[in-house]
């Protein structure tokens, strides 16, 4: 099984089944990744920056691409978590700003 560690104050490492979407990933460790669209891609709320891995991922589609580069993120590490699929071991970093915790602490609270 394939590991994902996610880089979020910290890190948070776990096993998934190969593919799995990164949104989902993060769902199963307790992360709750912001995404808007409802993992639609028709946003980049869920986008996050590929550390390690890029290859262990599923390829990039047109709709995906797109959206990125709309937003001025068209470098390859950039990806919505809610259309990579993981086929091996990555590393991700989300940004603070990405994630939300209903009735806990946010990024913007701890200084980010």
């Amino acid at each position: 099984m394939p590991r994902v560690t996610f880089l979020y104050f910290g890190e948070r490492v776990g096993e998934v089944d190969v593919n799995t979407s990164l949104l989902d990933a993060a769902k199963g460790l307790g992360l709750p990744l912001n995404h808007d669209c409802g993992g639609n891609a028709s946003c980049t709320t869920c986008r996050v920056e590929v550390q390690a891995g890029l290859d262990q991922l599923s390829e990039i589609d047109f709709d995906e691409q797109d959206l990125l580069d709309r937003e001025a993120l068209s470098e390859p590490q950039h990806r919505l978590a809610c259309q990579a699929k993981v086929l091996g071991d990555v590393v991700v970093r989300v940004p603070g700003s990405k994630w939300e915790a209903p009735g806990k602490e946010t990024a913007e609270t701890l200084g980010s």
